[in-house]
């Protein structure tokens, strides 16, 4: 199967931009507002789309220059901001910005927006009008996001207005990643809270709409199943700290919308200023990033010595065996900087993660993170007593306040609650203000008792608490695995609960002719064993992933509302891998844990002091 990166990519090109420029050879220009380019980026390099006879690339929303003798392919939401402001470039009739418009849109056009435009001076100039159906970003060859980041508090807060309006917007975007993906799935959702259980009949009245109206829709024979969960289904896995390549740069490193800036020195001893842009336009990132972070350094190592040791000039020196080796051995090389700068990117990367982890302390709480979140040790024995480490963590002064409000969190989910008064007691020992004390008891409107022996907002657990998985476990500080990887393989092995994951409608298991599910098979474990008790110390036998699938059968879709990890996005190709089914993975956004620290303490804001 195609990754969801070049379907988009092809929809983009052969449904939207070729059809306008192909059989002509005059230059057009693309005109996008803030959504549609978050889209198209997505997906298109900008050499992609200028390839297509497209002169200049600009956002509807800023001056642009007129360029009257130019018709212009417009992709726009169906927002009326956008609407207006397409409407304002065609208002003077003897002086249009454009000749023409040929005008796309992400999704559906309401029939108030369309009459809007109908009426418009900017009618006279449309010669095309079509709904692209593509809502949603193409974040990576299997994973996708609605760009919503404030959907956690739409969803979840008691002060949330806007609930139903961003359920129905998230159910919209859902229906258009089906028709892209040509999808009519057969869809399930978890009990866990009420939300799952209203988006997916949503998404389900939506999808039998465009079903009865599409013209021309074939969707595939062999349906996919779509699984719509929701952020209550697993509180701990977006607080852990995570030691794969990707998820440990985006939790310890300062990235930005994917960028992450450095200073280096060059050859001469100049201090220079580099940013780098994270991603698979860089061939070596889906190669390394769901590596652990140690496999991760060993792999670029040991690439740089083939290197090394493929060039005839090179092969007097010595090998590097640590990133420092590397690093000198690069300075000393500046003939071929160019083609050292992909090892240069992942050294830089690797070596400013590790320099977070060893000075921030983080072995010995995510240690601790690891007991709690599994109830037991390395070894397996039950752990037990954990309150007494507490203190010792939290009155810690070096070590982070954010890293002691996600220790304390894990500690309260793990435990099922705590006493008031050790709560109180651990809250003054951490010298937590009254924001990070929200943010923990705000844990409380995703289902999690915050007291021992108090009920929580009706949530209920999927998945229950997990024994120790010894054939799985390459590093004692990655011991969790995370609930969806166990729902994924459940799922793909046709051995999902029905009860606690039910059918919107069509149970293949007793709906004849119904596909999307595979025949029951022998569980497969995605990592190998390992005893080694360092975090670091290397599974020699372990199996790289291969970041070409050759897939099979029907797709597994998922969608979590209320943000997703990169420990899950990594679970997902895991399963893949595994199983040969294509797993797509998508939510309202990503999550770091300190954007989900951030955005649990705004779900009930404190009351304002007098």
């Amino acid at each position: 199967m195609t990754s969801l990166m070049e379907i988009c990519k092809e929809r983009m090109l052969n449904e939207m931009i070729r059809p306008i420029t192909a059989n002509s050879t005059a230059w057009k220009a693309l005109i996008v507002d803030h959504e549609s380019m978050r889209i198209i980026s997505g997906c298109c390099k900008m050499y992609d789309v200028m390839e297509e006879n497209i002169t200049v690339v600009e956002k509807i929303d800023i001056a642009r220059q007129p360029l009257p003798d130019l018709e212009a392919i417009y992709f726009l939401s169906p927002k009326i901001e956008s609407i207006d402001l397409l409407i304002n470039d065609f208002r003077k009739k003897d002086k249009p910005m454009y000749a023409a418009a040929h005008l796309f849109f992400t999704s559906k056009l309401g029939d108030a927006e369309f009459e809007k435009i109908r009426t418009s001076p900017a009618i006279a100039k449309i010669k095309t009008l079509k709904e692209l159906n593509m809502e949603f970003i193409s974040y990576e060859s299997q994973v996708y996001h609605f760009d919503m980041g404030k959907s956690l508090f739409s969803f979840f807060s008691p002060d949330s207005t806007d609930g139903a309006k961003t359920q129905a917007l998230v159910a919209n975007k859902l229906v258009t990643l089906m028709a892209a993906l040509n999808e009519y799935p057969i869809i399930r959702y978890s009990k866990s809270h009420a939300l799952a259980s209203t988006l997916a009949t949503a998404v389900q009245t939506r999808l039998d709409s465009l079903a009865r109206t599409a013209v021309g829709w074939t969707p595939n024979e062999d349906r996919a199943i779509l699984l719509v969960l929701d952020r209550t289904f697993d509180p701990i896995s977006p607080l852990l700290h995570e030691f794969s390549y990707q998820a440990m740069v985006y939790d310890l490193l300062d990235v930005k919308n994917d960028r992450f800036k450095y200073n280096f020195t060059s050859n001469s001893g100049v201090q220079q200023h580099k940013e780098i842009l994270l991603g698979e336009t860089d061939p070596l990132w889906p190669v390394l990033r769901h590596m652990h972070i140690a496999e991760a350094i060993e792999w670029v190592i040991t690439q740089f010595n083939d290197f090394a040791k493929a060039n005839a000039k090179m092969t007097d020196r010595k090998q590097a065996s640590s990133l420092t080796d590397m690093s000198e051995m690069m300075r000393s090389m500046p003939q071929y900087t160019e083609m050292l700068s992909k090892y240069s990117v992942h050294y830089n990367l690797t070596e400013s993660a590790m320099n977070v982890f060893n000075g921030k302390k983080i072995e010995n709480i995510a240690s601790i993170e690891q007991d709690m979140a599994c109830g037991t040790d390395a070894d397996g024995n039950t752990v037990k007593n954990l309150i007494s480490v507490m203190p010792g963590i939290l009155a810690d002064e070096t070590i982070s306040m954010t890293d002691k409000i996600r220790l304390l969190m894990i500690f309260i989910i793990s435990q099922e609650g705590i006493k008031d008064q050790d709560r109180k007691r651990l809250v003054d020992l951490a010298k937590m203000s009254f924001k990070d004390q929200k943010s923990i008891e705000n844990l409380f409107y995703l289902g999690v008792a915050l007291n021992k022996g108090a009920k929580a907002k009706k949530v209920k657990k999927d998945v229950k608490k997990k024994k120790k998985r010894g054939d799985d476990v390459p590093f004692t500080l990655s011991r969790y695995v995370p609930n969806l990887k166990e729902i994924l393989e459940a799922q793909a092995q046709n051995q999902l609960d029905a009860s606690e994951f039910p059918y919107v409608r069509d149970d293949p298991s007793i709906t004849s002719g119904r596909s999307g599910s595979v025949s029951a098979s022998k569980p497969t474990s995605l990592r190998e064993g390992s005893k080694q008790p360092r975090w670091a110390d290397k599974d020699k036998g372990k199996k790289k992933e291969d970041p070409k699938n050759n897939f099979q059968g029907a797709r597994i879709i998922v969608f979590i509302a209320g943000g997703m990890t990169y420990s899950e996005m990594r679970s997902a190709y895991e399963i893949s891998q595994a199983t040969q089914r294509q797993v797509i993975i998508g939510s309202t956004h990503i999550l770091t844990p300190a954007d989900f620290v951030e955005q649990l303490a705004s779900l009930k804001s404190p009351a304002a002091s007098v």
